[in-house]
């Protein structure tokens, strides 16, 4: 039996992530998921199910997906149609999103306490991720930290002046 797939929208970066929370068939590329995983976990309950195959519109990221067949999911795999609608997948873009930016902050506070600057952190997460590493990926990232630094600096900022007060 063919191993069923689901295919989504994700950003570059995201999918890139994705490549290095899941296994790779090497055969074809697809990424496998599993029940280990918690990004893997949501995308499988994501799953809708049809009798009918859904006209879906393929956007500029498409990612192709593997799913488990187990003893439970052998017969709605097989029998039906299995997609992900369209604000499903905003919903799963936003967590897949949400677990890259604390993978992100965990990075980041770990480099900032060794004392490493922000473009050696943001290299290695680069590297350690295996995420493309282009001016549009650097920039997003260098993004994030800067817009999580300005975050904490006013939370910071208003705690010292609630304690002044």
């Amino acid at each position: 039996m063919n191993r069923p797939l689901v295919t989504i929208d994700l950003a570059p970066h995201l999918s890139d992530f994705l490549f290095h929370e899941f296994k790779q068939d090497k055969k074809t590329g697809e990424l496998m998921l599993d029940g280990s995983n918690d990004i893997g976990r949501f995308i499988q309950a994501l799953i809708t199910v049809s009798d009918r195959p859904r006209k879906q519109e393929i956007k500029d990221s498409p990612l192709t997906l593997t799913l488990p067949v187990q003893e439970w999911t052998h017969a709605i795999f097989t029998e039906n149609f299995i997609y992900i609608p369209e604000w499903k997948q905003k919903q799963l873009r936003l967590y897949v999103e949400a677990q890259f930016r604390l993978r992100l902050r965990e990075f980041f506070f770990v480099g900032y306490s060794k004392g490493l600057k922000q473009d050696a952190i943001i290299n290695a997460f680069l590297e350690h991720y295996n995420i493309k590493n282009n001016a549009l990926n650097y920039d997003t990232i260098k993004k994030y930290d800067y817009r999580f630094r300005r975050k904490m600096k006013t939370v910071i900022g208003e705690d010292i002046a609630s304690l002044c007060s």
